[in-house]
């Protein structure tokens, strides 16, 4: 999935798999059916702020702060889950 963030009015676009995206979607318990590509960049460039340094740099950063959202075994499992 592309994401088009707007850190501190700077574009920046990333590019997340699907599951990724889904593990964060599941914790931040948006509802199945909504426009979740504009949500999760809405999310995350809220979370990449403020923009220091270069792209690479704030996509680095960014990455790390998804990491840490979706780091949790039992959410994992939720996710999973859901699919049966």
């Amino acid at each position: 999935m592309k994401l088009e963030l707007s850190i501190d009015s700077k574009p920046l676009t990333i590019e997340i798999d699907d599951v990724i995206a889904g593990l964060l979607a599941a914790r931040l318990n948006l509802p199945a059916g909504v426009n979740q590509e504009v949500l999760l960049a809405g999310y995350l460039s809220e979370k990449g702020e403020p923009w220091t340094l270069d792209e690479d740099h704030m996509r680095r950063r960014v990455l790390r702060r998804l990491i840490l959202d979706i780091a949790d075994p039992a959410l994992v499992i939720k996710h999973l889950m859901a699919d049966k």
